[in-house]
């Protein structure tokens, strides 16, 4: 299964959803303009379609009905791997069952797809997650931190969106508890380990973190700008001519405003490492 929220859409809209949920813009921050276009961003993860999705280790057989696999025998085929990206497969078929049964519904794949799920393909994703244990449920974190420390594009933003022990409110509520602590050291370092490596959702989501204090970070303007210009760089790269960049400084000039000319020159030199990196990653020619 492909990575779940890879790509420039992907980073934008988390990015979008965090600073909403998590670390609300200070005033005079982001504009409609710049919220709107990483909102309008989103989308369901590339590659991995509803009925890709549904068909995940069905057997063909001439003139036969494709064999049904159930959700215990795909945990365990995944889990057997030992691989990072099929944790991240493992955590997002348990999500998937636990979103479909509270909702009937995949609100992503139906993005993804512009239209809702057919009765067919209802029945099929009831029929997978019909079966779902407690136990499994309670594995699905431990999935997701499996594939962070992997390094799994999206899956340091996703840790850090559970909250500790996918408790959200023990940020708030026991934040001197050393497991929360150790927990949110671990959620920073996966993610600047994948934002230094040009992972964008990790990027974003540092970005908006720095912005200003909060249950995970206190606020760290240099920081915040640094990943912020690696944004405006890689979206001047891929946006095509006449797009709006949402990252350029007539949206975020107060956030510039606020550093001397020091820490800017710092966070250029930051930024300029992390761009080139994802033209690295990309195949796309340094800018002169």
């Amino acid at each position: 299964m492909n990575n779940k929220l890879t790509g420039i859409a992907i980073a934008a809209a988390i990015a979008a959803v965090l600073a909403v949920v998590y670390w609300p813009a200070p005033d005079g921050g982001v504009p409609d303009a710049a919220a709107t276009a990483a909102t309008a961003a989103a989308s369901a993860p590339p590659g991995r379609s509803l009925a890709s999705y549904l068909n995940i280790d069905a057997t063909p057989a001439a003139d036969a009905a494709p064999v049904v696999v159930s959700l215990a025998q795909r945990l365990e085929r995944l889990s057997a791997s030992g691989k990072p990206e099929d944790a991240y497969a493992a955590y997002n078929l348990i999500d998937d069952c636990i979103v479909f049964q509270r909702e009937s519904r995949l609100p992503g794949m139906e993005f993804e797809l512009g239209r809702e799920m057919t009765a067919e393909e209802k029945a099929a994703q009831q029929q997978l997650c019909a079966g779902m244990t407690q136990r499994q449920r309670e594995d699905r974190l431990g999935y997701l931190a499996t594939a962070a420390q992997g390094g799994v594009p999206g899956a340091a933003t996703l840790f850090l969106s559970e909250g500790p022990f996918g408790d959200r409110s023990a940020l708030r509520n026991r934040p001197d508890d050393p497991l929360v602590q150790a927990w949110k050291r671990q959620a920073i370092a996966q993610l600047t380990a994948q934002a230094d490596a040009a992972e964008l959702t990790s990027v974003s989501t540092l970005m908006m973190a720095y912005l200003r204090d909060g249950d995970v970070v206190q606020k760290d303007a240099p920081q915040a700008y640094g990943y912020l210009l690696a944004l405006r760089m890689v979206y001047n790269d891929i946006l095509t001519p006449g797009t709006t960049n949402p990252y350029q400084d007539e949206y975020w000039h107060w956030l510039q405003n606020e550093l001397t000319p020091e820490q800017q020159a710092a966070a250029l030199t930051k930024a300029n490492g992390i761009a080139a990196k994802f033209r690295q990653h990309t195949g796309r020619p340094a800018h002169g």
